[in-house]
């Protein structure tokens, strides 16, 4: 097989490799944002039991109570959204730039196999000149397999993080089922209580919730927001030092 004819073969391979490598890509996806949707439909279906389970505590019917309730899990939702919305747009960078990495390469392919059948018509000085710029593009092609080993990396480190991040955040230690002491003399001791003060008891708790616990989620979900932007941020900066490495690289051996 020519020289031109490898190149070629090279060049059919990479295109066939993004396309397998574009599937993989929305396959991983689709299990990233399944697992997010699904965490978040599990803590929301804790938080409705906690409430439900107070509430049979209090002796009272949560249908009394749902402005406050909907209330605590709509803001309990929005804080879970904000998070997700954050690791989509790591996410998606990452994957932007993996993007990229992949359009260089293909165009390192496209150059090297322009530059072989070039070279078959040039003089011995031209021929020389032509080898040291197919060699420093096969340099990039390389160098830009870096960055797309990086960005596969970091898409997966993004899903767990992602994962690990809302679990600790929104964790529901208060969504434990109480043991209660159930003894004849308690129960009528409870009854007593739930019928004078069970209905301000559990609006007391509902309030204590949205004061307390959900001032404690926004509060650490914001850190953490503030976190992955500046994840994001570092992350696009590396890429483009790395990218005018890889540049100057090609300009040093071109030039050499």
């Amino acid at each position: 097989m020519e020289e031109n004819q490898i190149y070629e073969k090279l060049n059919e391979n990479l295109l066939n490799l993004e396309k397998v490598e574009n599937e993989i890509t929305m396959i991983e996806l689709a299990i990233y944002q399944k697992s997010l949707d699904d965490l978040k439909n599990k803590k929301l279906k804790e938080l409705k039991e906690f409430f439900e389970q107070k509430a049979n505590y209090y002796n009272q019917k949560t249908e009394k109570f749902n402005n406050e309730i909907n209330r605590n899990i709509d803001e309990y939702e929005l804080q879970i959204d904000k998070i997700i919305n954050a690791y989509d747009s790591l996410y998606i960078s990452v994957f932007k730039i993996m993007e990229n990495a992949l359009d260089n390469q293909k165009i390192a392919v496209a150059n090297i196999v322009t530059l072989t059948e070039q070279r078959k018509n040039e003089e011995p000085n031209d021929m020389e000149n032509t080898k040291k710029t197919i060699i420093a593009c096969a340099e990039k092609k390389l160098n830009y397999g870096v960055i797309i080993d990086e960005c596969k990396a970091r898409r997966e480190w993004c899903a767990e993080e992602a994962i690990k991040n809302i679990e600790e955040i929104f964790k529901n230690n208060i969504y434990q089922l109480q043991v209660y002491d159930d003894s004849i003399l308690n129960k009528i001791k409870r009854n007593l209580i739930n019928l004078f003060k069970g209905k301000s008891n559990y609006k007391r708790f509902l309030d204590s919730f949205e004061s307390n616990y959900l001032n404690e989620i926004k509060k650490n979900n914001n850190s953490k927001i503030l976190e992955i932007a500046a994840t994001i941020n570092g992350v696009e900066k590396q890429m483009e030092i790395t990218k005018n490495q890889i540049s100057n690289k090609y300009s040093e051996r071109i030039s050499a």
